[in-house]
């Protein structure tokens, strides 16, 4: 075996790999001595997931060497998500028959289910992560923020993303209608912003909805980081790893 990792929790990484899934149905991980990594762009090139496990966010943890391993991560997650919160998840990877071995292990049950997922031909070429500054941040609550996507998905297809010194403002408008919903500081819904002065761009709902609902099976925070008519870059923070998005502007 190339390498083999056990992580505590199968329920939760079932939810990650639906995290990374929001972008993209098949990737190529990068697998070394430090963790896993993967970065990949969607087919349309308007979405970027940048996902990273570190080896300290396993129970055992082995890699002879470094391995690019591509997989169909729909077709991971289907075998996957129906994980139980007392399960523990075991990947092993062998390179000779270039298949991936999930074992999924209920101790206090004594059962265990095995299932192998061949492995895709290796695209040669990075997605690389681009190097962005932002005017501003926020963090707030990933189900408030929730909310506000989808009463804005009910008037238009775009919203309008902004942040301000004293607010998170999420709007929407279509023909029928307009949305508006205001987060501030001193609540639940706004931990911290900072923000020099107001900054605003929007994007497309679809992309947003997707990300936003599969950020937060994972974490209860949701980092926005913004600047006028430029990419977003929305992060979930892990225990030990990195579940980061950018989503490209829409340009009126």
């Amino acid at each position: 075996m190339i390498f083999s990792v056990k992580f505590p929790s199968a329920d939760y990484f079932a939810d990650l790999m639906k995290a990374v899934t929001a972008v993209v149905e098949e990737g190529t991980f990068v697998v070394d001595q430090e963790g896993m990594k993967l970065t990949a762009m969607d087919p349309a090139h308007i979405s970027l997931v940048n996902f990273e496990l570190t080896k300290a966010a396993a129970e055992e943890y082995s890699c002879e060497k470094q391995v690019e391993l591509t997989i169909n991560i729909n077709e991971l997650h289907k075998l996957i998500r129906k994980a139980k919160k007392n399960e523990i998840i075991t990947l092993e990877y062998d390179d000779e028959k270039k298949r991936l071995s999930v074992t999924l292990t209920n101790p206090a049950a004594s059962t265990e289910r095995r299932f192998t997922l061949n492995t895709l031909e290796t695209v040669t070429g990075k997605t690389p992560v681009p190097n962005l500054s932002f005017e501003a941040k926020a963090r707030v609550s990933a189900e408030a923020f929730r909310v506000a996507i989808e009463d804005a998905a009910t008037v238009s297809d775009y919203a309008k993303l902004t942040i301000a010194p004293d607010a998170v403002i999420i709007s929407s408008k279509g023909e029928m209608g307009s949305h508006s919903t205001k987060l501030a500081p001193g609540g639940t819904a706004v931990f911290e912003i900072e923000a020099q002065h107001e900054v605003s761009a929007s994007f497309s709902l679809n992309y947003l909805e997707k990300i936003i609902k599969a950020g937060k099976t994972v974490a209860e925070e949701s980092v926005i980081e913004l600047s006028s008519n430029r990419p977003v870059k929305l992060s979930f923070p892990v225990p030990s790893g990195k579940l980061e998005y950018l989503i490209a502007p829409r340009i009126e």
